[in-house]
């Protein structure tokens, strides 16, 4: 019968461990570093050093941080550190959207719907609408009005009013004062 070398029986088993172990602080370390990549260029972006900000940001982004790839979206929207560049902005918004960030995703419907897409606007506006987004409740409702969907309209412009979106009241009580057939009274939305 053959024997089985210590190599073999105890030297691979062992490493094979040691290294599942320190893969496992790697990306804990990696998570890490990502926050705190994010956090430099936060407090950079507070002083106003938006080329700064965006180094940082953008490591912290690729590193897989999601609401550092929303803010780099952002950055390359409006051209803050980088040049303005929308088809990047839209690749980071998307990368962030797809994780589950509201605001990535209410920035990426507000794309497509600027694009003219109004089925993939509302695709993530609803997505984030449903995680109780204000902006995406406004934004949805607003293009169900468009559409002429009162009833979704009125509900996304309620549930927008419950979450405080700023201008919600006003668009209910504006559709109050043009007697759409969805509302019972005028009184309920002139808070």
């Amino acid at each position: 019968m053959p024997r089985v070398s210590f190599y073999k029986k105890i030297f691979l088993p062992v490493s094979f461990l040691v290294f599942t172990l320190l893969s496992a602080n790697v990306s804990a370390a990696t998570d890490e570093q990502a926050q705190l990549w994010y956090q430099m260029g936060y407090d950079y972006s507070q002083k106003r050093l938006n080329d700064e900000a965006f180094k940082w940001t953008i490591r912290a982004a690729e590193a897989g941080h999601i609401v550092a790839q929303n803010n780099i979206g952002l950055s390359y929207l409006h051209g803050l550190g980088v040049k303005k560049d929308k088809n990047a902005a839209f690749k980071w918004f998307e990368k962030s959207a797809k994780q589950g960030l509201s605001y990535a995703q209410s920035e990426l419907a507000m794309l497509y719907y600027r694009q003219g897409n109004t089925a993939q606007a509302q695709k993530w506006w609803q997505i984030a609408a449903d995680s109780n987004d204000e902006y995406a409740q406004f934004n949805l409702a607003s293009l169900f009005l468009e559409q002429n969907k009162l009833e979704k309209a009125l509900y996304w412009f309620e549930k927008a009013r419950e979450n405080r979106h700023p201008d919600a009241s006003i668009a209910l009580k504006k559709m109050s004062e043009a007697r759409l057939p969805t509302y019972k009274t005028k009184e309920k939305y002139e808070k």
